[in-house]
């Protein structure tokens, strides 16, 4: 369970969610099922399900009110979480909710959301999910065709995980970064998700 979720939790910072989709859906008919599972990994799970659950919903397809469901749930989980401990939680509940209204076609919330994630997320230190958060903003805002603010966001999540010491990532974000800055939007929001 723990290097599966590891596993989903790289493809999620990675924006690879598309080819991990048969494989997530496989772990969740059995992650219900987990006995024993640690806390820390339950928490990674019910976020990442979050964050996989409203980002395949979001591609319309016939299956798009399981994975709404599924993302549903998880906010409402994390949310819960966050009442108990804002200071772990509440940068995870925020950027389930940005994600939400991101579904619901709300510009306004989703785009408040994600800079409210941002912002806890660097207040409590987790620059981790400082990275993620404004990673999921540059996509909303490339989504809807604002180079630069996908920019500044795709910068900014750069410098996160540089500071955290992700090589791996901070090259992935140099290479979206100049395709970016070399190409038109219209062609562009398919190959960087």
């Amino acid at each position: 369970a723990v290097i599966f979720t590891k596993r989903v939790y790289l493809a999620v910072m990675r924006g690879d969610a598309e080819s991990f989709k048969e494989e997530y859906e496989m772990g969740l008919l059995h992650h219900n099922q987990q006995v024993g599972i640690r806390f820390m990994g339950k928490i990674m799970r019910v976020f990442l399900d979050g964050l996989l659950g409203f980002y395949f919903a979001r591609k319309r397809g016939s299956d798009e009110k399981k994975w709404t469901d599924i993302g549903e749930e998880s906010m409402k989980t994390m949310a819960k979480w966050a009442e108990g401990s804002s200071w772990n939680f509440s940068n995870k509940s925020l950027l389930l909710e940005a994600e939400y209204w991101f579904l619901l076609g709300d510009e306004i919330l989703a785009s408040g959301k994600y800079d409210e994630s941002i912002s806890a997320a660097k207040k409590h230190k987790f620059k981790n999910d400082e990275g993620l958060a404004a990673h999921k903003a540059a996509l909303f805002h490339l989504e809807h065709n604002r180079k630069k603010e996908a920019l500044s966001y795709f910068n900014r999540s750069k410098a996160c995980y540089e500071s955290w010491g992700a090589k791996g990532l901070v090259e992935e974000f140099d290479a979206t970064i100049a395709l970016l800055m070399a190409s038109p939007l219209p062609q562009l929001s398919e190959s960087i998700h």
